[in-house]
């Protein structure tokens, strides 16, 4: 019985971490075409105008036991650095995003500046290239294999095993040129997919 009660209080003081990563392929929807970064609170319109219904209005805290669960695509509230995914834009900086990612519900914000709104390729080069990439848990086998050329039919420069560091030099539409660390801490540079053809993500920025 001590030992029980003992095990319930280190689980009820434990801290609470509600950062917000991806780390499968099916985190991120196929159809999602880049991230929105978030300030301190949003409102979400029916439609890019702003005279249209309002959804839902939110505000962040970054407090991690205040912090909505289900909103962010990525979420680190030390930084309070938070984005949604994007899945479509409008005219006038205007753009739908994903705002409970458990059932898909969308809505338009507004953009304040022209970095709020990141496509995929922006993000890629801004957060890729400073913190590397790490590979999704269930990206497939083929990825680990670096090319000669951003083409699946370039020759094989190396095969990858349990990679420890991945640094992103370049990208170039769904491949990323890379210097690639693993178990023989031995760097390697080649092409890699960071996306497939269909839009899932294989690699995602290691942000910390």
């Amino acid at each position: 019985m001590k030992k029980i009660l003992i095990i319930l209080f280190l689980l009820l003081t434990l801290p609470v971490f509600a950062d917000t990563m991806p780390f499968y392929v099916e985190s991120i929807p196929k159809t999602v075409i880049g991230m929105y970064q978030t300030g301190e609170n949003i409102t979400i319109f029916s439609h890019p105008e702003a005279n249209s219904k309002v959804i839902k209005k939110m505000e962040f805290s970054y407090n991690p036991e205040t912090m909505p669960d289900n909103v962010f695509g990525v979420l680190i509230n030390d930084k309070k650095l938070g984005f949604l995914y994007v899945s479509d834009i409008g005219d006038e900086g205007w753009v739908e995003v994903i705002y409970d990612r458990k059932t898909g519900a969308k809505g338009w914000v507004k953009t304040e500046d022209n970095l709020q709104f990141l496509p995929w390729l922006n993000f890629y080069n801004m957060y890729g290239r400073k913190y590397g990439l790490r590979l999704m848990k269930d990206s497939p086998d083929e990825i680990e294999v670096l090319h000669a050329k951003s083409e699946d039919l370039s020759q094989n420069v190396s095969t990858l095993r349990y990679v420890r560091q991945i640094r992103v030099t370049a990208i170039r539409g769904n491949w990323a040129l890379v210097s690639v660390v693993d178990i023989d801490k031995t760097p390697k540079m080649g092409y890699m997919r960071w996306r497939g053809d269909d839009g899932s993500i294989y690699a995602f920025p290691n942000i910390k």
